[in-house]
């Protein structure tokens, strides 16, 4: 069975990027018609998200999910991932929160957690833009300066390296 992501998470990310792009009004009236609580089918968002990135470039996917991150952090914090700490600790929890029955391919988890670093490590189908924007926006969302944040392929996955002030 795949996931399913929560409609205020969705529409956050994906709203924001057809927003960016009037080439996409379809994706745009699904996803103003999206109830926030509501759960919807994660294939179904990696693929909208497949045709924003392709059409929005790398720059803009990562601006928007820094942007739609810190705009979100509420919701994190509601389900208790309320800190830096609780975040990056372990980032798998936070997706798994956002994101019934993530497939295992699509999690990131967290290798290590210093007081001002961490890296994590992903094989997901999630753009990697993506993902360094929403780091960077969650930790911005704390008030952290982000020193670093870069992604090196590794052995078949991801590897992300961020460093905070």
């Amino acid at each position: 069975m795949s996931g399913e992501i929560q409609g205020a998470w969705f529409k956050a990310i994906l709203g924001s990027m057809t927003a960016a792009s009037s080439r996409f009004p379809a994706h745009q009236r699904t996803i103003n018609s999206m109830q926030d609580e509501t759960w919807y089918d994660w294939e179904e968002y990696l693929r909208m998200l497949g045709e924003l990135h392709a059409a929005l470039g790398d720059r803009a996917v990562e601006a928007i999910a820094q942007r739609s991150a810190m705009r979100t952090l509420p919701i994190a914090r509601a389900r208790g991932f309320d800190s830096v700490e609780k975040i990056f600790g372990d980032f798998d929890a936070v997706l798994r929160s956002l994101v019934r029955d993530l497939p295992v391919a699509d999690s990131a988890r967290t290798v290590a957690f210093m007081p001002l670093a961490a890296e994590l490590e992903s094989g997901s189908r999630l753009p990697a833009p993506l993902l360094l924007g929403t780091f960077r926006g969650f930790l911005m969302g704390f008030g952290k300066i982000v020193t670093e944040a870069k992604m090196t392929p590794r052995h078949g996955l991801r590897r992300y390296s961020l460093k905070w002030m």
